[in-house]
C-alpha cells in the first residue's frame, strides 16, 4: 500500500525502562509524524525535536517489527482514549478543515465473517468511536489502526487534511503502481478494510491458505523498493503481524533509509512504509514488540468522605512541566494537573522533577462508580471500581500533609455534621495508626455547620521515621478523609562543603547536626571502604545559618591519610546514618621534580633538573630512558638554594645532572621519579654527527674509475668506510690510506684515514656516488666518461629487397683481430655481424689493425618500417637507431 508524503509539522517524544519497588515500566511511548510506505522519499518541513528515549535504528528487526499480542489486541484503546490522543497531537485545525480528532461520519452494518465480528453501523460516528469499534470487531489494536493512518496519510497529526486524505485514509487497495480503487474509499471503508484485510493475512479458519509467500519461521527474499532492480535480503519473518505488514507494503527499508528513522534519505531504492510504521508506533506507543510504557499509572481509587480519591503518577518524559490527567466517573470527564511532589519519580526521570503525581479528591454520590484515568495525550492508564461512603454525619478535608524532620504535618478539617462534640482523628501511617483531637478554631464552620460550634480544625504532626511513607486520615464514623504519600526529611541533616586531595591524604570539611538537639553529633567518613568517625564540634556558619536555633558548634574538619592516586571518599551521618554522599578524590604524590634542560654534543646527550619526595629530606632518585631504552639512573643530590623556599623540610641537595653516551641524531629523552615513578616527561634532542668526510676527485681510467678521499670519526682513530656506486651498483670501502695531514686537522685520529679506490667500470658515460657509511653522509655523485680501445662506427642503414642493410667499421685498437656489432630489427635482437671487411684507410687512421674491419651485411627483415638499433659488442656501446623502410 501506498503512503502519504509528509508535508507538515512532526514531534516525537520518547521512552523510558526502569523498575521501582512501587512500579514496574517497561517501554514506552509518544510521537512522530508521517513517512510514506512507497518508495517515495518523505518530505519533512522541520526535524522532530530531541527526546529523552526515542526509536533507536539499531533496535528494528525486520522479521520482528511488531508482536502478534500487540497488533491483534482490539482491546489497546477505548474510544475516549483514541479521541484524547487525537486531540493531543492537534491543538487546532486551520480555517476551512477538518481534522480528524473533530471528523465525523455515518457509517453502515457490516456482518460477521471469518475475518471480523459484525460492525453495528450509526449515525454521525466520530473517527475515535469508529477507530474503537473496528479494532473491536476485527480484534486489530486500535494504535495499530491510528499508527496506520499517519504511515499513509498524515491524519493524526495533520491540520489542514484534504478529502482526498480521508479518501485512501488507509491505503487500502492503493497499490504503488496505480491508482487507489474507488469502491474501498472513504475513512470507514478504509479502516475497517485495513483491518479486515490484516486479518485476511493470517488465514482464518474459514478462508483459503492464500497468503504464503512470507511464511512464518522462514526466509524470505524481501524487496528493497518496487524497482525490482534495488534487490532483495533474505528475513526470516517470526510473526504473522510482521507477516501481515509486509503483506500490506512488501517492502523492507535498507541501510540509507534506516540511517536517519526521521528523515527522507534515498540511494533510489529507499522504502520508508514499514520502518516508518516502527519508528511510529515506538514514539507514541513503546516498543511494538513488548508491553507498552504509558510514563504514568493509575494506583489506586479510594472511596472517601464526599466523593473518590484518585492516585498515581503521570510525565510527558519531553518535559519537567506537569502534565494533565483526565478523570472520568462513570463517564463523566474531568481535568486535572499531575503536579503533586512523588519524591521517588527523578528515580524514574531524573531530568523531570518530582512534580509529576496527582493525589485528587473529586466528589461523588454514595455507591459504587467506575473510574478511569488517561494521560491528556490519550493514553490509558486504567478503570478500577470503587465506593464511596454514605456520609450522612460526616464532612471533612485534608488540606495538607507534608513531610517535615520527624514526620508528617497534616492540617484541614473534620466535622460531625449532626453534633458539637469533640470529634477525633485517626491517623495511619504505613498501617500504623493513633488518634488525634480536632480542636483548631475554624470562624466559617457555624456558618456551613449551624449547631457544631468553630473547634472542627486540626494542624498536628504526625511522628514518622525518615522515608517515603503513605499517611491516611480518618474522620467521623472513621470514614477515610484521604491517603497520601509524602516524604518524611530525617533528623540528622548536614553537608559535605570540600574534599581536597593533600600531599599524603584527603582533606574533608562540612557540617552535621540532629534538628533535635544542640549537641554536637560525629561523621563517618570512608576512604576506598575503611573509615573513622569524626567528631562535628568545630564552629560553622553554614550549620548556624540553616539552624540559629541549634548553635554553630557542628562543622568538621579532618585529614584521612591515602597513598598518591584517586579514591572513593564517603561521609555519612551517624545520629540518624545519613548519607552526605560520596565523591573521588586524587591525592597528590609525594614525589615531585621536573626535567629542566636536554642538550647534546657530538656523542653525548646530558640533562638536568630536580626531584624529591615532599614527605622527606632523603636524597632520591630518576631513572632515564634514551629512546624508550634504560639509559640507568641519577641521583638527585646536588644542591639547589631555592628549594628549601619552596619545601622549607626537604633541605637544598635534590637537584641532578648526568651525561649519557648518544649516537649522532634525533633522540628522545625521558625522566622518570623512582620513589613513586612519577613521569618528569620527555624532551628531543639532536645529537650532532662526529663524523667528517671528503670526496675529493674521481677519474675515469682505461676501463676503470679512480675515486679519492678521505673519512674519520672525529672521536676515535677507528677506521671507517665509504660506499662508492656505479650506476647504482655499489659495495663498502675502506677508509684507510696515510694522509699526514689528518692527524693535525682531527687531533688525536691518527693519519689513515683516506681512500683511493680503483673500480672496474664499463666504457662510456658512468655516474659514480659516495656515502660515507659512519653516519651516512652523502658525499655528493659525479658523471665521468670511461674510455675503451674499441672505436665503431654506422655509416648507412638503408631499406633493401628482404632486410636491412647495415654499413660501416668497428676496430679493437690494440688487435688485429675482427669485432662484431649487434643488430636489433623492430626490438627483435639477435644479429651478429662481422666487422671484417677490407676498408684500406682503417690501418692508416688505427697504426698496426690491418685492413679487414668494415661492415657491409644485410639483416633479413620483413617489409615496412622498421626500427634498427645497432650496438658494438666490443663495449657495448650503442651506435644509435634509426628507421628505415624495406620494400
Amino acid at each position: 500500500m501506498s503512503g502519504a508524503t509528509m508535508t507538515r509539522t512532526t514531534t516525537r517524544r520518547g521512552l523510558v525502562a526502569a523498575v521501582l519497588s512501587l512500579i514496574l515500566v517497561v517501554a514506552g511511548l509518544t510521537a512522530a509524524g508521517a513517512e510514506p510506505a512507497s518508495a517515495a522519499a518523505p518530505v519533512l518541513t522541520r526535524s522532530a525535536p530531541q527526546a529523552l528515549v526515542t526509536a533507536t535504528a539499531a533496535d528494528f528487526d525486520p522479521g520482528n517489527i511488531i508482536s502478534d499480542e500487540n497488533f491483534f489486541n482490539g482491546s489497546a484503546m477505548s474510544a475516549g482514549a483514541i479521541q484524547n490522543f487525537l486531540n493531543s497531537q492537534v491543538s487546532s485545525c486551520r480555517s476551512g478543515y477538518t481534522c480528524l480528532k473533530d471528523y465525523r461520519q455515518t457509517t453502515w452494518s457490516r456482518s460477521a465473517d471469518a475475518m471480523c465480528n459484525a460492525y453495528a453501523g450509526a449515525p454521525n460516528e466520530t473517527s475515535a468511536t469508529i477507530i474503537y469499534k473496528v479494532g473491536q470487531a476485527c480484534n486489530v489494536s486500535q494504535s495499530v489502526l491510528i499508527v496506520l493512518l499517519q504511515k499513509e496519510q498524515s491524519l493524526i497529526t495533520d491540520s489542514w487534511p484534504s478529502q482526498s486524505q480521508y479518501t485512501s485514509a488507509t491505503g487500502f487497495a492503493c497499490p504503488d503502481t496505480a491508482p487507489c480503487d474507488a469502491e474501498f474509499s472513504g475513512f470507514y471503508n478504509q479502516v475497517y478494510k485495513a483491518a479486515w484485510q490484516y486479518k485476511r493475512y493470517t488465514n482464518p479458519a474459514g478462508t483459503s491458505a492464500f497468503f504464503t509467500w512470507f511464511p512464518v519461521g522462514k526466509y524470505s527474499a524481501v524487496r528493497y523498493h518496487p524497482n525490482a532492480a534495488c534487490g532483495s535480503s533474505p528475513v526470516l519473518i517470526k510473526n504473522k503481524a510482521t507477516a501481515g505488514l509486509y503483506y500490506y507494503t512488501p517492502y523492507q527499508p535498507n541501510a540509507v533509509a534506516m540511517s536517519n528513522l526521521y528523515g527522507g534519505q534515498t540511494d533510489g531504492c529507499s522504502s520508508y512504509g514499514n520502518r516508518n510504521f516502527w519508528r511510529l508506533y515506538t514514539d507514541w506507543f513503546g516498543d511494538p514488540r513488548t508491553g507498552s510504557n504509558p510514563h504514568g499509572a493509575f494506583d489506586k481509587a479510594l472511596g472517601v468522605i464526599g466523593g473518590v480519591q484518585v492516585t498515581g503518577w503521570a510525565v510527558d518524559p519531553n518535559t519537567a512541566d506537569p502534565t494533565s490527567i483526565w478523570v472520568a466517573i462513570d463517564g463523566a470527564s474531568s481535568s486535572y494537573r499531575a503536579d503533586y511532589q512523588l519524591d521517588w519519580l527523578p528515580v524514574l526521570y531524573p531530568t523531570l522533577g518530582a512534580k509529576h503525581g496527582f493525589s485528587q479528591v473529586i466528589g461523588a454520590s454514595p455507591g459504587t462508580h467506575t473510574v478511569c484515568v488517561s494521560k491528556a495525550n490519550g493514553v490509558d492508564l486504567g478503570c478500577k471500581s470503587v465506593t464511596v461512603p454514605r456520609d450522612d454525619r460526616a464532612a471533612a478535608s485534608l488540606d495538607v500533609a507534608q513531610g517535615v524532620a520527624g514526620g508528617i504535618r497534616i492540617s484541614g478539617w473534620s466535622v460531625d455534621k449532626k453534633s458539637g462534640a469533640q470529634t477525633y482523628l485517626w491517623v495511619n501511617v504505613d498501617g500504623k495508626g493513633s488518634a488525634y483531637k480536632v480542636d483548631k478554631r475554624l470562624s466559617w464552620t457555624p456558618n456551613l455547620y449551624p449547631n457544631v460550634g468553630n473547634l472542627h480544625g486540626f494542624d498536628v504532626t504526625v511522628p514518622a521515621a525518615p522515608g517515603i511513607r503513605e499517611i491516611c486520615v480518618y474522620g467521623v464514623q472513621s470514614l477515610l478523609i484521604a491517603c497520601k504519600t509524602v516524604t518524611v526529611q530525617p533528623f540528622e541533616t548536614g553537608k559535605v562543603e570540600s574534599v581536597t586531595g593533600v600531599v599524603g591524604g584527603i582533606e574533608v570539611a562540612g557540617w552535621s547536626l540532629d534538628q533535635r538537639t544542640k549537641v554536637s553529633t560525629y561523621v563517618w567518613v570512608d576512604v576506598d571502604g575503611a573509615g573513622r568517625a569524626v567528631a562535628a564540634n568545630l564552629p560553622s556558619n553554614s550549620a548556624a545559618a540553616a539552624f540559629p536555633a541549634l548553635g554553630k558548634n557542628h562543622g568538621y574538619k579532618t585529614t584521612i591519610p591515602a597513598k598518591p592516586g584517586s579514591h572513593r571518599l564517603c561521609v555519612t551521618g551517624t545520629a540518624g546514618n545519613t548519607s552526605y554522599g560520596c565523591q573521588q578524590v586524587t591525592v597528590p604524590n609525594n614525589e615531585v621534580g621536573n626535567f629542566d634542560s636536554v642538550t647534546a654534543v657530538m656523542g653525548k646527550i646530558s640533562v638536568s633538573g630536580w626531584s624529591l619526595d615532599r614527605t622527606s629530606s632523603a636524597t632520591t632518585y630518576v631513572w632515564a630512558f634514551i629512546d624508550g631504552k634504560s639509559a640507568g639512573a641519577i641521583k638527585a643530590d646536588k644542591p639547589l638554594g631555592w628549594i628549601p623556599v619552596l619545601y622549607p623540610k626537604s633541605g637544598p641537595n635534590h637537584g641532578f645532572a648526568a651525561t649519557f653516551s648518544a649516537s649522532a641524531g634525533a633522540h628522545e629523552v625521558c625522566l622518570t621519579g623512582t620513589k613513586e615513578n612519577v613521569s618528569y616527561g620527555c624532551k628531543t634532542v639532536t645529537v650532532p654527527t662526529s663524523g667528517a668526510a671528503s670526496l675529493d676527485g674521481v677519474t675515469a681510467g682505461d676501463r676503470s674509475v679512480t675515486v679519492t678521499g678521505w673519512s674519520v670519526d672525529r672521536l676515535s682513530k677507528a677506521t671507517t668506510y665509504v660506499w662508492v656506486s656505479i650506476d647504482g651498483v655499489g659495495k663498502p670501502y675502506k677508509a684507510d690510506k696515510p694522509l699526514p695531514w689528518i692527524d693535525a686537522y682531527f687531533p688525536g685520529v691518527g693519519a689513515n684515514h683516506g681512500f683511493a679506490i680503483d673500480i672496474p667500470a664499463g666504457a662510456g658515460p658512468r655516474e659514480v656516488c659516495v656515502t660515507a657509511t659512519f653516519d651516512n653522509q652523502n658525499l655528493g655523485c659525479r658523471t665521468v666518461d670511461v674510455q675503451s680501445p674499441g672505436a665503431a662506427n654506422v655509416d648507412a642503414v638503408t631499406g633493401v629487397a628482404g632486410g636491412v642493410r647495415v654499413q660501416g667499421w668497428a676496430v679493437n685498437r690494440e688487435t688485429t683481430e675482427s669485432t662484431y656489432l649487434w643488430v636489433d630489427v623492430q626490438g627483435v635482437g639477435g644479429f651478429p655481424v662481422a666487422a671484417d671487411k677490407p676498408l684500406a684507410w682503417i690501418d692508416s687512421y688505427f697504426p698496426g689493425v690491418g685492413p679487414n674491419h668494415g661492415v657491409d651485411s644485410v639483416v633479413k627483415a620483413p617489409s615496412g618500417s622498421r626500427k634498427v638499433c645497432v650496438t658494438a659488442t666490443f663495449d657495448n656501446r650503442s651506435l644509435g637507431c634509426t628507421t628505415v623502410t624495406v620494400p
